[in-house]
């Protein structure tokens, strides 16, 4: 009889974090409530109205800088590796999928594993977004891959924009393309590497947060799409935020912040079935119109 009832009890040993349900529930309004912020982010990128001759001129003036420096090897990059198409198809994917399919997925794994780390990153993440709206409003600047309409051609290709054979999918008003200094699209990556690499002690997924970063770093260069100094530009910038976001955690500043968008989130978990519905009954009386 003893031995029946211990088959029947309930075991007391907690839960894997993944598979706990309070966990995910807090995950899921964390990630929502950051691709709320990241979609303000991207529309006020992409609102920037196109200043090609100074975004251009800017896009020289880190050709020259790099020559000074003698690091200006992009477009020797670029060149070797083209003869290789095996190479360059690697290199398009990487770019085009292994930016914000990745830092989802991370982000995804932070906010269930340690909800108050996933918290930092995210906050370092917007305060460098902030930072680089500034930048892209103030100092737009050209790419290589658009540096020809200087009506100096350097050489750089588009392979990655200018290839039917490459879906990056972006909506056209998050578009802009002269926001290349400072690069997040190196710099986010180099912080969710950070992310993985203080959040565990894997050898394994340490390395493979290092090789994620050199390998953006090899396929942002090679497709024609930042100078280094862009990317070391992202990389400093988001340095900077994580000492800022940890200082103001440190002496409580961050609180007000935090609660902020505690509210943002629940005023959007509140509303999200209305907004659902609204936008399912105006795509039906457009449908009715439509067929009539």
């Amino acid at each position: 009889m003893q031995r029946l009832q211990f088959c029947f009890q309930q075991s007391t040993e907690p839960r894997p974090w993944f598979l706990d349900g309070h966990r995910l529930a807090v995950a899921f309004l964390e990630m929502v409530g950051t691709i709320f912020a990241l979609g303000i982010y991207f529309f006020a990128r992409g609102g920037r109205p196109d200043d090609i001759e100074s975004s251009v001129g800017r896009g020289l003036q880190i050709i020259d800088l790099e020559k000074r420096l003698g690091i200006f090897a992009e477009l020797h990059w670029q060149e070797v590796f083209l003869q290789y198409d095996i190479l360059m198809t690697i290199a398009n994917q990487v770019y085009a999928w292994g930016h914000y399919p990745v830092l989802a997925l991370i982000g995804t794994w932070l906010a269930i594993k340690d909800p108050s780390r996933f918290r930092f990153l995210r906050n370092v993440m917007l305060l460098s977004g902030a930072i680089g709206i500034a930048s892209y409003w103030l100092l737009p600047t050209a790419p290589p891959r658009l540096i020809h309409l200087s009506g100096i051609d350097f050489g750089f290709v588009d392979t990655v924009h200018g290839s039917a054979e490459v879906v990056y999918l972006q909506p056209g008003p998050f578009i802009n393309n002269f926001a290349a200094l400072p690069s997040f699209h190196f710099g986010w990556i180099a912080l969710a590497s950070a992310g993985i690499w203080v959040n565990t002690k894997s050898p394994w997924l340490r390395a493979l947060a290092v090789a994620m970063s050199l390998l953006m770093w090899w396929a942002i260069v090679v497709t024609g799409n930042h100078f280094f100094l862009d990317m070391l530009a992202g990389a400093f910038v988001v340095t900077v935020c994580w000492i800022a976001v940890a200082y103001l955690d440190r002496i409580g500043m961050s609180n007000r912040i935090k609660e902020l968008l505690h509210f943002g989130i629940s005023y959007l978990r509140t509303n999200l079935k209305n907004m659902v519905r609204r936008c399912i009954n105006n795509f039906r009386s457009y449908s009715r119109d439509k067929l009539a």
